[in-house]
């Protein structure tokens, strides 16, 4: 009995493993993500080339707050240790960053394309632990740089209004870092 169940494991592993109903990589599907929420109405979404955001939304985000921020600026700034930048931070999306929350006010249709730099001479800053810039749409959805770098990067198809950028910290010290924003066209 015990290899008869055996045998129809494999079987059934095969036989769905070569099933032709599901999405291939390609498949539009899986590189559409959602635009809608139900807790938000369709008229305070934005319409967003999709692909370039993430499918996870900060779900208690807060737009229009935060330090102001200039395009076409660099600016020099620190995250403090232990600094939170939105409400929630560590209880509904990440425990251990520490934080740093800029505005951006975007006034035309285009690619906002944002660059961190660390200060990798700060005292007890680690490769490992090096954070990452987050872009958030007024909706809440997110577009994020990958982290553990000296530099990081992130861009998104962007609307008028007025978007967040948080700086996260991982390391347990005061970081400094240099940052930029720049809109291209469309």
């Amino acid at each position: 009995m015990r290899h008869s169940l055996g045998w129809l494991s494999v079987a059934m592993f095969t036989w769905g493993c070569s099933a032709n109903s599901l999405p291939s990589p390609t498949s539009p599907s899986l590189l559409s993500f959602p635009t809608t929420r139900s807790a938000l109405t369709e008229s305070s979404l934005l319409s967003v080339e999709t692909r370039s955001w993430s499918p996870w939304f900060y779900p208690v985000w807060q737009p229009g707050l935060g330090e102001p921020f200039v395009l076409g600026a660099s600016l020099d700034a620190v995250v403090e240790q232990d600094d939170i930048c939105a409400p929630n931070l560590r209880t509904v999306w990440d425990a251990r960053a520490s934080c740093r929350r800029f505005q951006v006010s975007i006034d035309a249709e285009g690619w906002l394309d944002i660059s961190l730099r660390w200060d990798a001479a700060a005292e007890g800053f680690d490769p490992g632990l090096a954070g990452d810039v987050v872009l958030v749409a007024p909706n809440g959805n997110m577009a994020a740089s990958g982290w553990q770098h000296l530099e990081e990067s992130v861009s998104a198809r962007v609307q008028p209004g007025n978007y967040g950028i948080l700086v996260m910290s991982y390391v347990r010290a005061t970081l400094p870092f240099q940052i930029s924003a720049v809109l291209r066209p469309q």
